[in-house]
């Protein structure tokens, strides 16, 4: 059982609301910048093809819409997951609304 689990913290597992991991996911890159897929993957624990569906719920895809917070982009070989111009401005909200 990971130490999320056992402390009863669910946010963070393939398991958490989808809700929960989107913003866990908006505020790693607010607060860290941009990281690759697969640090994010580690990081909730989540595999890659759950942080695909993750992704396009926050991107922006043509076929399926989404929220237009965040854009995948190629660097150095790896995928890197960046905030757009609305993902910062909502990072400027969720920063002001905790302090």
């Amino acid at each position: 059982m990971s130490p999320d689990r056992k402390a009863g913290n669910d946010r963070h597992t393939p398991e958490a609301a989808p809700e929960d991991l989107a913003i866990a996911l908006l505020w790693m890159l607010c607060t860290e910048g941009p990281v690759s897929v697969a640090r994010a993957c580690k990081s909730f624990g989540l595999p890659r093809s759950q942080m695909e569906r993750l992704l396009l719920l926050l991107g922006n895809s043509e076929q399926w819409g989404g929220l237009h917070y965040v854009r995948p982009e190629e660097q150095r070989g790896r995928t890197v997951i960046t905030l757009t111009p609305e993902g910062r401005t909502l990072c400027a909200q969720m920063q002001a609304a905790t302090e």
